[in-house]
């Protein structure tokens, strides 16, 4: 090899050391990618820096193709495959990704090596070109520019089938990906902190564990249904009762509003407003509107497994989402029956912990039903807590009783705490759940909203 050639470029898209920070950083975090490089050495001497110019493609927020006087020959093939890359539309769609995204650069990169690879490995023409390119890097000889350039350009149509085939693959892949980050609201919060090699190996879990793929569609679902269903309990919480007098701005009439803009009335209009004799709307509460934290208690008794377990722990996250919307704590409890421990876990405010995420899905006790057990560890949060007007919200199958000493005591501690408790009853008696719930929904069929709806609205 000349050592002119050693002055060209190895790069086929422009960078700086910022860009190649990032991909060594994102390269070190991924045995995947690691992989990749090497096996791709192997068939292809330049695929390595293929991986680096196939990153830099996807990250950077404008990138440019290096011009290929600029680049040494042997990385010609490397050059023609980013420039049919750049051109065809699914990289546009790519695009929208992995933009200045780490995590979704990194992945459609992956992606759309290890279909570059395949071809690279299977097809005949690609061989060919690939193996003379590999005997010159070996030999350490100057390839022939011009027998170069004429073999890659007879491979014009193939090269753009081959792009266009793995960048669709790689679309699919971080659609995926986005999905399940959506789904089980990981755009938010922690996770988005978290390093890249702790987000592939939680979307590991989720995406390959049987339980969570289960679960996804269905989590995803319901936390779109909290969010509707709290913005809906925002805009009816209140309704015009009548017009009072007083000092509230927020609630002044538009009318006496414009005393403001008058140097005359302005004096007066203090004078009013200090008096508390301003013309002002009386709104009142529809009905009681929880303040304080949400406890859940999650029925996981033997015949909860399956749909029921994955709806109520849905449901769960439904009322997590809303709890980190409105700044209110979080806690849940997994019961069965008395013999076996609970399974306790708060989410603090402004921390949507993946981990505390995957615990409450993925956690399963089994065995019987008891009511008590989790409504004790309810009201001893409670009593520890300077909070009131929590929403205790109870999700079960079974039907058990409690004895008439716990429940006067109950009510005593929802009385002290003004705390309200909703049930949902998933195809029993509501009789026993009615001694000591604000409101019981009973429900059968787990696809039918209106139920979820009525309490995220209530929440």
């Amino acid at each position: 090899m000349k050592n002119d050639n050693n002055k060209l470029s190895r790069n086929s898209v422009r960078h700086d050391a910022f860009d190649r920070a990032g991909y060594e950083e994102i390269l070190h975090q991924s045995k995947e990618l690691q992989n990749l490089s090497m096996e791709g050495v192997q068939a292809l001497n330049t695929f390595a820096e293929m991986a680096e110019d196939i990153f830099f493609a996807l990250y950077k927020v404008k990138p440019e193709l290096t011009p290929a006087n600029e680049l040494a020959t042997e990385y010609l093939l490397n050059h023609e495959l980013m420039s049919k890359l750049i051109e065809s539309q699914s990289y546009k769609e790519l695009r929208e990704y992995t933009q200045l995204d780490e995590l979704g650069a990194g992945l459609g990169s992956k992606a759309l090596l290890e279909n570059l690879l395949k071809q690279l490995e299977q097809d005949g023409d690609l061989k060919e070109v690939s193996n003379k390119i590999n005997d010159a890097v070996k030999k350490q000889v100057a390839i022939p520019s011009d027998d170069l350039h004429q073999r890659v350009a007879s491979l014009q149509s193939k090269l753009r089938q081959v792009v266009e085939f793995a960048t669709d693959k790689a679309v699919a892949e971080v659609e995926d990906v986005e999905q399940v980050i959506t789904s089980w609201g990981l755009n938010q919060g922690e996770f988005t902190r978290l390093p890249y090699e702790k987000k592939l190996e939680l979307l590991h879990i989720l995406r390959n564990q049987r339980k969570f793929k289960d679960m996804s569609n269905l989590v995803g679902r319901i936390r779109r249904l909290a969010s509707v269903s709290r913005k809906a309990k925002l805009e009816q919480r209140v309704e015009l009762h009548s017009i009072t007098q007083g000092a509230d701005i927020n609630h002044v009439l538009p009318q006496e509003l414009l005393a403001l803009r008058r140097p005359l009335l302005k004096l007066d209009f203090y004078r009013r407003m200090m008096e508390k004799q301003l013309f002002q709307y009386d709104l009142n509460q529809q009905e009681y509107v929880g303040q304080g934290p949400i406890i859940v208690l999650i029925d996981t008794s033997s015949s909860m497994c399956g749909h029921r377990e994955s709806w109520s722990k849905a449901v769960a996250l439904g009322l997590a989402e809303i709890a980190e919307k409105e700044r209110r704590g979080f806690s849940y409890a997994l019961f069965a029956s008395n013999r076996a421990a609970l399974i306790t876990d708060d989410f603090q405010i402004g921390q949507h912990s993946p981990d505390k995420i995957i615990k409450i899905a993925s956690e399963f006790i089994g065995g019987g039903t008891n009511f008590e057990q989790p409504l004790q560890w309810a009201m001893d949060k409670l009593r520890e807590s300077t909070f009131s007007k929590a929403d205790i919200v109870m999700i079960t199958d079974g039907e058990c009783a409690v004895s008439d000493e716990f429940l006067k005591e109950l009510q005593k501690v929802k009385e002290q705490k003004e705390c309200r408790i909703y049930s949902i009853l998933i195809g029993s008696n509501p009789r026993e759940l009615n001694r000591w719930s604000d409101a019981v929904w009973s429900i059968t069929d787990l696809l039918d909203e209106t139920t979820v709806q009525e309490l995220f609205q209530k929440i």
